[in-house]
Formats: structure tokens, C-alpha cells, sequence
């Protein structure tokens, strides 16, 4: 086996103009900045195989981005295979959006989302550069604790609360509601489970100290969601609190494991942690920060104990087709109905015209989907798989609910698969029970794939991980 190579890179991906806040239904302008977002390169590998690993405080990365950023870095580092990169974004709701199809265009002297895209892919490609030129032998270690961050946010009634069964453009109503109220008499259960599981890569250099560490964790960045101020979210003061705990200048990369139906916030006992919270001086974001720290620090010396500088590295890259979910013509009926009322109504300000923007779009979404899914059955998307000895690294493109990630760790032949999601895309890709259940997230107009091709996902992935357990040599 060969000497194991680590190189680190780091860039700003702050604007340094106003820009849009992406990830809700509202118009969010600022040239505020409550703290930077980044971006962190982290090359991992050998003379015969590798793996650069980019995380990104964005909600989401899409393809174009990722198209024109192998096209800039076999321009300028053309040693690099540009296949070889691969992204995820933390979702935080609170940074600018790289696609300029999901709001209407931003005022005159407002960065757009194209603007952005173009300087996000100038200084994306600064971090993966550095960590090329930054590479040299050292070693890694692995380790698993625990942090409670992620909980479900789904919450599932005996019967539909609303009593509406229609579309409004945004949510089809059903018996599951995000974010839905617990204190509702209807109310029965959460839809689903939360996994605390913390799965940790730390970097060495050849003298055995630290360099850098991933954090993996099944949590999308989003406590402090629908700010107007630019932010990485909690993973602000996570990165600052384990610098605190095991070095000032260590690099912290964070992946966001399967996550689709989670977030940070509580759907139950809200009073009694804002009790605790208030009790302690601190805010959500700390706690979290607290949270994740702690299981850093507390697997950190274990993991150090079993450094390895020569072990397999395998880059598996394949483009997976996945069934689409059907859209049946009942479906196609509503939300045509839904289009049409939507066109002849007024609005009475600007924001009204914004959410009628954004709803209207949905719509045009859903038709474009139901003729798109007789001529084109399969959904193409890309998916990495990375082992680094006795771990692995699986990857998606979608805000993937838990049970799918859950189902990969389970049955997967490596003593850790980190999953990440939101790998080049943003689209969710709900469970079965969650289709049932509908909701925002789990209807027509949020899904491009459903359960079946969610279950392929799973299986071909394994069947990844499967033979780059095998594998000895580079992936291909």
C-alpha cells in the first residue's frame, strides 16, 4: 500500500455585495454579514487513487455550478481528474443561492445568483488548488461518538388536521406537516426516527499532529433559518469551539448525513429547552456547537491511538439512473387548476408577487415533470463512493430522508459509511411512509425521485461500497 496523502485548502465564499438569502418563500436582501461562509477542500489519498472533498456554507450546490467548476479546474490544474472533486453543502438557509430559476430576478445593483455562481466557482477553485499544492504524507484516523443535533421534523396526525386536501402551490395537505403543531388534539407522532450518530475523520501530518478533522452529522444547518444576515449557522460556532478544544489552526469540515425530514429544531418540550437555554446564557447555535465539540473532544484521543499512513484509498464515480415518481393525471389535475388560479389573481404588494412567483414556478415544475416522465422514465445523478480503509464515504445529490442513509450504514460492509447528501443538487427524495403521510417535502412538487428509486439508491450504493470493499486498486 502506498503513504497516505492529506492536503487542506480553505476560501471565503462571502459576498462582498447584497445578495438574495436562499432557502424560503420570502424576499431576504442583505449585505450584512454575521459571520463568513466557507469553503473547505480536503484532498485524501495516494500515488494510484484520491478523493477531494469540498464542503460548502451554502442550502444547496446544482449541477451548472459543478459543471462550470470542472470545466475552470481543468483549466487551471489540468493533473486534477475533475470528477474526482466532490461537493456537499451544510443548508444553511442563510447564504446566497447558485440557481437563478427558484425567485424572481433581484433589484438593479443586487448580486444575482448567476453573479454569485460565477464568483463562488473562482473561489471554490482557490480552496481545491490549495489543498493540492497543500498535500503531503501524513495519516488519518477514525472514530464515532455522539451529539444530539438532528431531530425529526415531520409530526403525523390520526387524520388531517386541516381538513384540506388540496394544493395551494406550495404544500399538498395530508396527514404528516412539517413543522406541524404537537399540541394539536389530532396529533399522534413524529414520522420518523433521528440519528445522533457523529462519525469523525481526523488528519495527521507525518510528526502525528492533528491537521484537520470531518464532522459528520445527520442535521441540516439551519437553527437560526430566515435571518438577514449572511451566516453559516451553527457550524459558525462549532468550528470555533472545537479550534478552542484541539488547535486554533486545524481545518473542520463539515458533511451533512441523510437528513431530508430533520432539522435542529425541537417539536416537542420547546418551552423547556428555551428554560434551559436561558438558564445556561447561551443561544440554540452554542448549544449545538456544545454538543458537537463534545463528541470531538471526547473521541479524539481514542481514535489518535490507531493513526494509519498506508492503507487502500478507492474513488468509485458512477451516474446512477433512478426511477422518477410518477405524477398521475389526478395529480397533474389539481395542480393545473391550482396554475390557473394562480394566474388570474392580483396581488396587492410585492411580496404577494414574490410567493406568487415562486408558487407559480412549482406548478410549471410539476407539468414539466408529468410530460418529462413518459419520454424519460430514469432520473440521471451522480454518485461517489470513497473508502478510505475501514471507512467509507457514500454520497447523494438529494435532501434525503434518514430511513434511506439509515438502510446504507446498516448493511454496508465497512465499520463506518459517512453519508452525505445535498452532493450536487437540492431536490427531496422522501420514504414511503412519507408519501403517504404527504406534506411539504414528501408531495409532487418537491419530489423529482420517490421511494422505488429511493430504494434503487440504496441498493446500488451498496453495491458500491460492496466493491470498493473489494477493491485494492483505483476506482474507476
Amino acid at each position: 500500500m502506498e503513504k497516505i496523502l492529506i492536503g487542506w485548502g480553505h476560501a471565503s465564499i462571502t459576498p462582498d455585495r447584497c445578495v438574495n438569502l436562499f432557502g424560503h418563500f420570502s424576499e431576504r436582501l442583505t449585505d450584512k454579514v454575521r459571520d463568513p461562509v466557507t469553503a473547505t477542500a480536503l484532498f485524501v489519498g495516494d500515488e494510484k487513487d484520491y478523493a477531494v472533498m469540498v464542503s460548502c456554507d451554502i442550502c444547496a450546490i446544482y449541477s451548472h455550478a459543478i459543471d462550470m467548476f470542472r470545466k475552470e479546474i481543468k483549466k487551471q490544474i489540468p493533473e486534477i481528474d475533475p470528477k474526482k472533486v466532490v461537493f456537499n453543502a451544510t443548508h444553511t438557509h442563510d447564504a446566497p443561492g447558485l440557481a437563478s430559476w427558484i425567485y424572481p430576478p433581484v433589484p438593479e445593483g443586487v448580486m444575482s445568483p448567476d453573479e454569485y455562481t460565477l464568483f463562488f466557482v473562482e473561489r471554490v477553485t482557490e480552496a481545491v488548488k490549495e489543498a493540492w499544492k497543500n498535500r503531503k504524507p501524513g495519516g488519518v484516523a477514525w472514530g464515532y461518538g455522539q451529539a444530539v443535533v438532528g431531530h425529526n421534523r415531520r409530526a403525523s396526525y390520526f387524520r388531517n388536521p386541516s381538513g384540506n386536501k388540496g394544493a395551494s402551490g406550495s404544500v399538498v395537505h395530508g396527514t404528516s406537516a412539517m413543522y406541524g403543531t404537537t399540541d394539536h388534539p389530532l396529533f399522534s407522532h413524529l414520522e420518523g426516527y433521528a440519528d445522533h450518530g457523529v462519525d469523525l475523520l481526523f488528519t495527521f501530518n507525518e510528526k502525528n499532529e492533528l491537521t484537520g478533522v470531518v464532522v459528520n452529522v445527520a442535521c441540516t444547518s439551519q437553527e437560526t433559518e430566515g435571518l438577514r444576515e449572511i451566516s453559516a449557522d451553527f457550524w459558525h460556532e462549532t468550528r470555533n469551539g472545537i479550534r478552542e478544544k484541539l488547535g486554533k489552526n486545524i481545518y473542520v469540515l463539515p458533511q451533512c448525513s441523510a437528513a431530508g425530514d430533520l432539522s435542529p429544531h425541537l417539536m416537542i418540550y420547546k418551552k423547556a429547552n428555551e428554560r434551559m437555554l436561558k438558564l445556561k446564557g447561551i443561544d440554540m447555535r452554542h448549544e449545538i456547537a456544545n454538543r458537537i465539540t463534545s463528541a470531538v473532544e471526547d473521541v479524539y484521543p481514542f481514535a489518535k491511538k490507531d493513526i494509519r499512513k498506508s492503507l487502500p484509498v478507492v474513488h468509485m464515480v458512477k451516474k446512477l439512473k433512478l426511477k422518477r415518481r410518477k405524477i398521475t393525471s389526478a395529480e397533474l389535475k389539481v395542480v393545473k387548476k391550482e396554475y390557473e388560479g394562480l394566474m388570474k389573481k392580483k396581488p396587492k404588494n410585492h411580496n404577494e408577487e414574490y410567493v406568487r412567483f415562486i408558487y407559480l414556478r412549482r406548478c410549471r415544475t410539476v407539468m414539466e415533470k408529468y410530460d418529462l416522465q413518459r419520454k424519460e422514465p430514469e432520473y440521471p445523478t451522480e454518485v461517489h463512493v470513497i473508502r478510505i480503509g475501514d471507512i467509507a464515504i457514500a454520497t447523494n445529490q438529494f435532501e434525503l430522508y434518514l430511513d434511506y442513509g439509515l438502510r446504507m450504514k446498516a448493511r454496508s460492509p465497512f465499520i463506518q459509511t459517512f453519508i452525505v447528501q445535498l452532493s450536487g443538487g437540492g431536490s427531496y427524495l422522501p420514504t414511503e411512509r412519507g408519501v403517504k403521510g404527504v406534506g411539504y417535502s414528501a408531495s409532487v412538487y418537491d419530489n423529482i425521485v420517490g421511494p422505488e428509486g429511493g430504494q434503487q439508491l440504496v441498493e446500488k450504493t451498496l453495491e458500491m461500497l460492496g466493491q470498493s470493499c473489494k477493491s485494492k486498486t483505483a476506482g474507476s
